[in-house]
């Protein structure tokens, strides 16, 4: 037996089917509130929960005073919600890595070809503070962050920037509700000093291969947090049974 489609299920598709068939760019006016839900044989009630859905995800956009039009197409809208659909487990870390490794690794020789000194200077001058600050046993998020977000500016692509910045700040969201774990910060640091010393030599593969063991790094990291959690686990006192009545 089919389910029904809900009302405002119906009416997301409608309104979609509306700016398809006629047409409609960014920026453009839809008809009024009234005359759509009477163009698409619906209530207002129902027409106005697909426009909030549509609304949410970015196909819409609501001026008050105006009236509705169709929104630009942007990621950020799955951006924001994609942070809560990841469980705060080791699989779902070692995934994100995998992809994460992955586009960092496959950009970082374009980076190589296309970095300017001045850039390459802020990136070292972000290494360096982290260094600094690993010697002093100080944590260095910030400008983990900056550095990452820097590195790819080069390529001049915000969507390349956006994925960046999306999952550094998942993973180490996750990592972070994952159990704290010792390990060398200094050669976290040192790293991403490797990887300035790589790009200057404007080779490719020579960038590629110091990012592949700067994410190797946080691949045993991440193994020896999930030991860790494991033992803890198992170390665990166990809550004593309550006495039978």
């Amino acid at each position: 037996m089919t389910s029904k489609v809900p009302a405002y299920r119906q009416a997301q598709i409608a309104i979609k089917r509306y700016i398809e068939e006629h047409q409609l760019q960014p920026g453009d006016l839809l008809p009024s509130e009234g005359q759509l839900a009477k163009d698409m044989g619906m209530s207002r009630l129902s027409l106005r929960e697909g426009v909030k859905t549509l609304e949410a995800v970015g196909i819409l956009e609501a001026r008050q005073g105006e009236g509705l039009y169709v929104k630009a197409f942007t990621f950020d809208s799955i951006f924001e919600n994609l942070p809560y659909s990841f469980a705060t487990d080791g699989k779902s870390l070692r995934d994100l890595l995998q992809v994460r490794t992955a586009l960092e690794e496959g950009l970082i020789g374009m980076v190589a070809s296309k970095a300017t000194p001045d850039q390459l200077g802020r990136l070292e001058e972000l290494a360096q503070n982290m260094m600094t600050k690993a010697k002093a046993g100080e944590p260095f998020e910030e400008e983990d962050r900056e550095f990452h977000l820097t590195l790819y500016g080069p390529l001049e692509n915000p969507f390349v920037n956006r994925l960046v910045e999306l999952f550094w700040e998942v993973f180490h969201r996750l990592h972070g509700t994952a159990g704290v774990t010792h390990w060398n910060i200094e050669q976290t640091a040192q790293d991403h000093l490797n990887i300035i010393t790589a790009l200057r030599t404007g080779q490719p593969a020579q960038a590629a291969n110091a990012m592949q063991t700067h994410f190797q790094q946080i691949r045993e990291r991440l193994e020896l947090s999930g030991d860790h959690l494991t033992e803890l686990a198992k170390n665990r006192p166990k809550k004593p049974r309550g006495k039978p009545n």
